[in-house]
């Protein structure tokens, strides 16, 4: 029986069997990273869209016209949000149109559109319509 060469054939099975086990842990912990980096990017855009959608609202109570607003918000040196706000009257009353755009760079990474409907000109949170998701 021979056992030359048996340690570096050991060695060479066991180098490869923890090089296979860095990897897969690299790979798992980067999947995780980008799954947490997306899922907080969907969060701030989401928010963004909720806050246009109370600052329209809070301009239809002002004034009850139909109007557009837009404006921006600077996270990082990187990343900027913007956030579109539109009132259109229909059937009498006023939709509200939001929606809200995570850039990086200067590619959208994130958008998120809502619309609420049927607005009424009424006192405090009376007739704010109905909050559906845009498409």
């Amino acid at each position: 029986m021979k056992k030359r060469g048996f340690s570096l054939y050991l060695t060479f099975l066991i180098s490869t069997v923890v090089f296979l086990l860095v990897t897969a842990s690299y790979e798992i912990s980067r999947t995780a990273l980008d799954l947490g980096r997306s899922e907080a990017i969907e969060t701030q855009v989401f928010h963004a869209a909720d806050g246009g959608m109370e600052r329209g609202l809070a301009r239809l109570r002002q004034k009850y016209v139909p109007f557009i607003m837009s404006y921006s918000s600077i996270i990082n040196q990187y990343r900027r949000l913007v956030i579109n706000v539109e009132a259109v009257k229909h059937d009498g009353l006023i939709d509200l149109l939001v929606s809200a755009s995570l850039f990086e760079g200067g590619r959208e990474m994130s958008k998120q559109q809502f619309k609420r409907i049927g607005i009424e000109n009424l006192k405090g949170r009376n007739g704010i319509g109905r909050l559906v998701e845009a498409t």
